[in-house]
């Protein structure tokens, strides 16, 4: 007996109305995968009973259809069921059974780490209790309710907007790191199982819920699949926009608790991180270029199944045939849906490849900065392994198109388009200049400014630095105070953002200690200059003719002593005075003599000039009490503050600077450039800034000043070189962060490439070649 192909009796059926036409959803439970038939096409696999020929299926759909459909039509579409596994065959059975058991990993090593199942479960019993709590609510008064809540909620989230940010330093402390996972959790658990609750109310069966790595993202899943088995488009979007409208309600909710709780509490804290972890989840979630929420709203919505895979497929398709100029059939898709394809895999493959990009940069910069050219190395073994099928694929479709090329080369315009697109590529890589910039991270700061700092030292600081083609940079420091008691008052003149001249007073300062100081200095200067004039005036008329008085007084006595004690010895010669007597009047004229010998000391001393040491000896502490005098006169001047430039005043309030002057008609940027870069910057080269203040407007300016030697920045030697801006409006103030491009020359696009791959690599392995 002759056996027919007979369809899989597992396979499960839904219907649908796109564009006014019926459609049938196919889906294949072992592996999960959906199809969508045509009617004719359905009824044709209904027909697939293993006992009914293809003539008297063909007589049957051609009766039905009124199509004109041949036996052996019907022969090619069982094969392609065939290849679909949609028959009940050894190949099948097989295939199914390869897929059921190990799902996921036909695919490369690069496609399993961007598409990750870290764990599964089944919610079994768990979600029919679920469902059966959700039935009572899902009414319309509730819906009301529900959007007048999240209305609330958002009006207090963009009135409280400044509360709803997370400091990383934060986290790492033990109470934030639990709030921040414990609501994650909460937010994640309860997203996934509305989408699960709403899928179940409206009959479909979720078979698997777990966490995943999507893109290195880590998120968690539900399987939804079976919401593609409902006849009604709004069960399906209902299905889809219950995690997002759920985690709006959930919003709402943690920003009242977070209002009405007290600040800094465990409660108010979890409260603020769900808030934040629930819109920005919302914002991810909603991306539909990733298959996440708004991946299946707008699959959804444009009712398409496998959007993404279907997209890729029409894409490859359209390019082999009309670029590459393949022989193969048309993807069979309608005019719209050739339009969403088109527009979606071109949207998707642009993001992916950015995502993609981003992620092997920053592994190559770890890299390569950790293990230098070995680093680089391991990062293109890392990219073979992980692409090695992409490039399996890349290369068999070489062939492939190598063994079309015989057949392609006999159409003149094919060949001639083959011939154009290579020559063109090889001018675009080896001969079309483009432009070479060496580009870094930079900071505004003003051409020229003045900063008063005043520490907790007494020290008045005064700082005047300039950039440009001639940088200058000084300080002076002045000691305010001498001792713990002294008082020291900063008075300001200026307020922020006041324009000022060079000369004009900018701050007072009043100091009891350096005002009594000058006073105690001054007196003590006086009194060392009136010692010296003392020293140098004459003496007095009436001093020396004292003294000379005093001399003839004591020569008078020495003349009497003297007349005595010679009487004394006439006396002793004739033994009629003792010889004590005689001793006695001795030591009286030896006294007398003494002390008119001192009376004439003094009156030399009188009439002679004073001493070149001792005027030395005073001119000296003179000089040094002048100096004294002069240094505190300059701290009493100093305490008048002028500004030095013609700039705009900034008033600092939370550090010990003061006030500063900057001249911002003209701004200096700073770009750092590595050692292997610097030999192509030179002064008057052009650069472009983009700053994150202005993301739409450029900025051009140009090189002005390229360093001799390097210094530390951001961790790394780097050459910091000065690019000056015209600054006329205003608009570029001191401390905006941008990125600058500096236009060093032009190179080959290969030239470019090769330069890039050479950066990567340390100096030694240059040796190799």
């Amino acid at each position: 007996m002759t056996s027919f192909p007979r369809r899989r009796s597992d396979l499960e059926y839904s219907t649908a109305v796109i564009d006014g036409d019926t459609v049938y959803n196919v889906k294949d439970p072992v592996t999960g995968t959906y199809f969508r038939l045509r009617e004719p096409e359905y009824r044709l696999l209904q027909q697939l009973d293993g006992t009914t020929p293809y003539e008297q299926i063909a007589a049957a759909i051609r009766r039905e259809f009124n199509v004109d459909l041949s036996a052996e039509a019907i022969e090619q579409f069982v094969e392609q069921l065939r290849r679909l596994n949609f028959l009940e065959d050894s190949r099948a059975e097989q295939a199914v059974f390869r897929k059921s058991y190990a799902a996921g990993k036909g695919r490369s090593l690069f496609s399993r780490l961007l598409f990750v199942k870290v764990k599964a479960f089944k919610p079994g019993r768990v979600l029919d209790s679920l469902a059966r709590l959700y039935r009572p609510f899902h009414r319309r008064g509730w819906f009301v309710a529900e959007w007048i809540a999240i209305l609330f909620g958002f009006g207090l989230l963009v009135a409280n907007s400044r509360y709803f940010y997370i400091d990383l330093t934060e986290i790492f402390h033990i109470g934030s790191l639990l709030a921040v996972i414990l609501s994650v959790f909460i937010v994640v658990t309860l997203h996934e199982l509305a989408h699960a609750v709403v899928c179940r109310y409206h009959g479909g069966q979720v078979r698997e819920m777990g966490f995943l790595l999507l893109y290195f993202q880590p998120c968690f899943y539900t399987d939804l699949s079976d919401a593609w088995m409902f006849s009604k488009k709004s069960q399906r979007l209902a299905v889809t926009w219950a995690g997002p409208f759920f985690q709006f309600l959930l919003l709402a909710l943690a920003v009242a608790v977070w209002r009405v709780t007290v600040v800094g509490s465990f409660v108010n804290e979890v409260a603020r991180i769900i808030t934040v972890v629930c819109w920005l989840t919302v914002l991810f979630n909603f991306n539909p270029l990733l298959k996440l929420d708004g991946y299946y709203l707008l699959s959804d919505w444009v009712d398409i199944p496998n959007l993404r895979q279907k997209s890729f497929a029409f894409l490859s398709n359209f390019f082999k045939r009309k670029i590459l100029g393949w022989p193969l059939d048309p993807y069979p898709a309608s005019p719209r849906e050739q339009r969403i394809y088109l527009v979606y895999a071109l949207l998707a493959l642009i993001y992916s490849a950015f995502l993609i990009f981003y992620i092997v940069v920053v592994v190559a910069r770890f890299l390569v900065a950790k293990l230098g050219g070995w680093g680089f190395v391991l990062l293109l073994a890392i990219l073979y392994v992980t692409l090695q099928s992409t490039l399996r694929a890349i290369v068999q479709d070489g062939v492939q198109h190598l063994r079309y090329m015989p057949k392609l080369m006999k159409n003149p315009i094919r060949l001639a388009a083959h011939i154009v697109i290579v020559v063109a590529v090889l001018i675009v890589v080896l001969a079309v200049p483009f432009p070479h910039r060496v580009a870094g991270e930079v900071t505004v700061q003003p051409i020229e400014e003045f900063t008063l700092l005043l520490n907790k030292f007494g020290l008045l600081e005064r700082t005047f630095r300039r950039g440009g083609a001639s940088p200058e940079s000084k300080s002076s420091y002045l000691q305010m105070t001498s001792n713990e008691m002294a008082a020291l008052d900063l008075i300001p003149l200026v307020q922020d953002g006041m324009p000022v001249r060079p000369g004009d007073t900018l701050a007072v300062l009043v100091s009891n200690q350096v005002t009594k100081e000058l006073i105690a200095n001054i007196a003590l200067l006086q009194k060392h200059e009136g010692e010296l004039a003392l020293l140098k005036s004459p003496p007095k008329k009436e001093q020396v003719s004292e003294a000379e008085a005093q001399v003839v007084a004591a020569r008078a006595q020495v003349d009497q002593l003297t007349r005595e004690a010679e009487r004394k010895e006439e006396l002793a010669v004739r033994g009629l005075a003792s010889t004590e007597d005689l001793e006695a009047i001795r030591s009286k004229v030896d006294i007398a003599n003494a002390e008119l010998s001192n009376k004439r000391s003094r009156l030399d001393l009188l009439k002679s000039p004073p001493k070149p040491e001792e005027e030395a000896v005073i001119l000296s502490e003179i000089d040094t009490q002048r100096a004294k005098v002069d240094f505190l006169k300059h701290q009493v001047a100093a305490q008048s503050v002028t500004s030095p430039i013609a700039g705009v005043v900034v008033i600092h309030r939370f550090d010990e600077q003061v006030l500063s002057v900057s001249d911002n008609h003209q701004v200096e940027l700073l770009v750092p450039v590595s050692d292997f870069d610097i030999q192509l910057v030179r002064t008057g080269q052009a650069v472009k800034v983009k700053t994150r203040t202005y993301p739409g407007s450029t900025f051009t300016g140009e090189v002005v000043h390229v360093p001799k030697g390097a210094q530390e920045f951001n961790g790394r030697m780097s050459f910091l070189t000065s690019v000056l801006i015209d600054n006329p409006d205003g608009l570029l103030g001191k401390g905006m962060s941008g990125y600058a491009k500096i236009q060093v020359g032009q190179s080959s696009l290969i030239g470019l490439m090769w330069r890039k791959i050479l950066s990567f690599i340390r100096v030694e392995f240059w040796s190799w070649w």
